[in-house]
């Protein structure tokens, strides 16, 4: 429940509406609960014969009745809202913080965990700033307010009516406890089947061409009867928490009528009397009943407070982001990269690069090849700034990057992997997610320069095709020359390319390539690829083999050594020629 008291912070801010929502809420139950009292009057006038007093009291009634009703409306609008701007304010801290987080933060969390405290659990907490607040407080204004008139009616037949609530509040407090142990097991259920269906919608391919679709639905039937086992538990003790509520207010009746009764019948009591205290108990019923439903959505609220707090505690990204006119003047500068004795792995006691010592020129092409697991992408990676590296390790023009400012170092940066991300929307969009203000004369240039121009000419709807969820309706080919197209576009300083044209055949991968180097001419470019071939023509070559710098040189003097570089070329040639056959 502790977890809880991390909500005042973004409840802070909506302070003067909750109190004004406090003001019409205490508004409205006053007028409410005159009507026992005018109940109460309006039988005493009966006793005595004045039908006009009599008339009066129901006029009254029916007034407090309507306008109780009517600002009732607006106290639970004020709270509402709150609980509406409360969600908005968290889901975008929440996204804000996800987006700045270094690599490791990925690999140690889930996607689909991650997704649904974004709507589960950032669900259950809204429910509870919301309709859960104004409910709870509606109930304390209530219970204040009736209990307080009881007392003041009788306080010997409050005691009576009264009796049954510390009962009730044992039997919630044990409810609670199980209560909250199933709400957090069914919202670590739900993450599990977010994941395993956000895993396996992205991976549905793979599955149905291996025939895995029976293996997987295994796995999520596991899954979902175990969210079924704790999601039974919370509705076995939610069910009994209905009528726990339900049954204290009628025994507080039976209380009021055998005591009460008994009072009037000795003439210490008014008939009237009676009548309005069992008037306020009933009033009492429904915040009863719905203290169950509260306590229940508080447990829940607690749970998913605790687990978007995972987010919340996370470093937040830097204020005022730099528009598109503030970027830095160096962000165009082609840096001067230097690795000293660079040691790293993605788990502190597995290391996939080893000592690995190099000097980049500002503006030179440097080629990175060597067989599958080498550590190739791993070295583009720690260059991104995304992964914390150790001190004195990796120099960009003079400066250690784990001392840099990642902002600053992402907006000289293209980066383009070998399986660039796309996004839903238009090519157009895609072209332009890095360059909002791309004109239609550079968009076009950028798709010509990666041989793309025609291929987009030819759809329907050329730049405005829609293209699906991560560029669903193109191929493997086209997804990767739009990512590169989307860094051109950009075109800063230092380039990263892994394996950009690993999908196109070798022929339209060295044009692509010729057309792409015109254009990074007097940038720093790391290009990593197992095509050896495409590297030919760069400044510097290094050969990696489990982590470690076997080989470097340009082209000629790799070949001269005849090591590894040479079989590469070697290999990748008689592939060629396979081919051809």
């Amino acid at each position: 429940m502790k977890s809880l008291q991390r909500l005042w912070p973004w409840l802070r801010p909506y302070r003067t509406t909750l109190l004004i929502g406090l003001f019409w809420v205490i508004i409205t139950n006053g007028l409410i609960l005159m009507t026992p009292q005018l109940l109460r009057w309006g039988i005493a006038a009966i006793e005595q014969g004045n039908w006009a007093d009599v008339q009066f009291y129901a006029a009254t009634m029916i007034v407090a009745t309507l306008l109780g009703g009517g600002i009732r409306v607006i106290s639970r609008l004020h709270f509402l809202h709150t609980g509406r701007k409360v969600e908005v304010d968290l889901r975008q801290a929440m996204f804000h913080r996800l987006l700045y987080q270094p690599g490791p933060f990925f690999n140690d969390h889930r996607i689909g965990d991650l997704i649904s405290r974004f709507t589960n659990d950032l669900t259950n907490v809204r429910m509870v700033a919301g309709f859960g607040l104004v409910s709870l407080i509606n109930a304390i204004v209530i219970y204040t307010i009736a209990i307080s008139l009881m007392v003041w009616m009788s306080p010997s037949l409050t005691i009576a009516a009264l009796a049954p609530f510390p009962l009730m509040l044992l039997a919630v407090k044990k409810i609670s406890r199980r209560l909250l142990l199933y709400s957090g097991q069914v919202q670590e259920r739900l993450g599990d089947i977010s994941d395993m269906v956000e895993e396996s919608v992205r991976g549905q391919l793979s599955l149905r061409s291996s025939g895995f679709q029976q293996v997987r639905c295994r796995q999520f039937d596991d899954l979902n009867d175990h969210y079924l086992e704790a999601a039974v538990g919370m509705a076995r003790m939610r069910s009994l928490m209905g009528p726990v509520m339900s049954v204290v207010t009628p025994l507080g009746i039976l209380m009021v009528l055998y005591f009460g009764g008994r009072q009037v019948i000795a003439g210490t009591l008014q008939l009237g009397d009676m009548v309005a205290f069992n008037a306020y108990l009933v009033q009492l019923t429904m915040p009863t009943m719905l203290l169950g439903w509260i306590l229940t959505l508080i447990q829940r609220a607690a749970v998913g407070m605790e687990r978007i707090s995972l987010l919340l505690d996370l470093t937040a990204p830097p204020l005022g982001l730099p528009e598109p006119q503030e970027i830095p003047v160096e962000a165009n500068q082609p840096p001067q990269v230097y690795l000293n004795n660079l040691t790293f792995g993605y788990h502190a006691d597995k290391p996939v690069l080893h000592d690995v010592t190099l000097e980049i020129p500002a503006g030179a092409t440097i080629g990175i090849t060597g067989s599958v697991a080498s550590g190739k992408s791993t070295l583009l990676h720690v260059l991104t700034g995304r992964y914390p590296v150790k001190q004195s390790q990796v120099w960009m023009d003079g400066q250690d990057l784990s001392d840099m400012d990642m902002q600053r170092h992402s907006q000289r940066l293209c980066a383009v992997l070998q399986e660039g991300k796309l996004f839903s929307g238009t090519l157009a969009d895609n072209f332009r997610f890095a360059a909002p203000d791309l004109d239609d004369e550079t968009l076009h240039k950028v798709a010509r320069q990666v041989s793309l121009e025609k291929e987009i000419n030819q759809f329907t709807n050329g730049f405005d095709t829609l293209i699906g969820e991560g560029g669903l309706t193109l191929s493997g080919g086209q997804r990767q020359r739009v990512g590169v197209a989307r860094a051109l576009a950009r075109n800063r300083g230092l380039w990263l390319l892994d394996d950009p044209f690993s999908h196109l055949d070798t022929v339209t991968a060295r044009k692509v390539w010729e057309e792409v180097r015109d254009a990074l001419k007097g940038r720093t470019v790391l290009f990593a690829s197992s095509r050896v071939s495409i590297l030919q023509n760069a400044d510097h070559i290094i050969v990696l083999d489990q982590g470690r710098i076997r080989e470097q040189g340009d082209h000629a003097a790799l070949m001269a050594q005849r090591g590894e570089y040479a079989r590469l070329v070697e290999r990748e040639q008689l592939h060629r020629e396979m081919e051809g056959l």
